[in-house]
């Protein structure tokens, strides 16, 4: 076990949450707060850290977006993080050694941004006014 995965495993303890008690394939996604202890600290930290990430088509996007489920925009409402597993691939812990996840997807956000674009609607034009 590297120390980077020694410092996941204290955090993922200091959650509540032992390691050994997850059963492959556990059917509860973990919560944000435990991806957060080892990918960013925080997610205004990962959202720093992924400001210049690019999307399938070469456009600059920020993939990490609060989102607020009850609002009519959900950009616009409460400062709500969603949950990592709506668009990552839950790996196990201890992390296996060659593990390789698959590649993160932006379906979660083409279901409103059904264009495959990140333009406000009406600067694109996909919905008549």
């Amino acid at each position: 076990m590297t120390k980077t995965h020694r410092i996941c495993a204290a955090l993922a303890l200091a959650f509540g949450i032992a390691l050994s008690s997850l059963p492959a394939g556990a059917t509860d996604a973990p919560k944000s707060d435990m991806c957060l202890a080892c990918h960013g600290g925080s997610f205004d930290a990962l959202r720093d850290k992924t400001k210049d990430w690019k999307d399938e088509f070469g456009d600059a996007v920020q993939p990490h977006q609060y989102l607020d489920p009850n609002a009519a925009n959900p950009h616009q409402g409460e400062k709500v993080v969603p949950e990592c597993t709506g668009c990552h691939e839950e790996h196990p812990m201890p992390i296996p050694s060659g593990y390789k996840p698959k590649e993160a997807s932006l379906s979660m956000c083409y279901g409103c941004h059904h264009m495959e674009h990140f333009q406000p609607c009406s600067d694109a034009g996909c919905h008549e006014k």
